[in-house]
């Protein structure tokens, strides 16, 4: 394989290419990453800034849903159903996510002084959060399966715990390991 790419290729230009790509993934992933938490972060403020929301539309070019449709493919007679059942879960999902931001919020609070009973509550409730995900994921490709289609279902859920997982990742890098910053020192 090597001598092949060798052979239709220079260095340069694979490492072009190469730095082309991951540039175009890191870019997806801000885009991605973006669309999720607008919604979510403009409603963390008791009063929700569209002007805000609306810039980081502008800057990315389009939401979540519009990043949902461009993936999935769905039959025009039932793409109504589809898109009913989308808006039923993006408010489910976003119950769980404020449940997580919570959680952060407590944790971010108590990290310099946080107890053994302390930490225990909050272990549970990330596993309690990341269950209800999967258990949402479970009903909603149930649902979307039965009324829609299974590949439609299984695009929607796969295309999901992408979303999530970028999401997951950005505050595993933000937020700091319990003990990793020793505040009495």
């Amino acid at each position: 394989m090597v001598h092949f790419v060798t052979y239709f290729c220079t260095v340069k230009e694979i490492n072009k290419t190469d730095f082309k790509i991951q540039l175009k993934v890191m870019n997806i992933r801000r885009l991605i990453l973006c669309a999720i938490l607008a919604p979510f972060i403009t409603s963390i403020n008791a009063q929700p800034n569209k002007e805000e929301a609306t810039l980081m539309q502008s800057i990315y070019g389009m939401q979540k849903k519009e990043l949902i449709a461009r993936h999935i493919k769905i039959e025009i007679d039932k793409a109504d159903l589809f898109w009913q059942m989308y808006d039923e879960y993006e408010i489910a999902r976003k119950q769980i996510a404020a449940k997580r931001f919570e959680n952060i919020k407590l944790y971010a609070g108590k990290y310099d002084k946080l107890t053994g009973t302390e930490a225990d509550l909050l272990i549970k409730t990330s596993l309690g959060v990341n269950y209800e995900f999967v258990r949402l994921w479970e009903i909603t490709y149930k649902k979307i399966s039965k009324s829609v289609s299974s590949v439609t279902a299984a695009q929607f859920i796969q295309a999901e715990m992408f979303f999530e997982n970028i999401v997951r990742q950005e505050l595993s890098l933000d937020i700091p390991l319990i003990g990793e910053f020793d505040m009495s020192k």
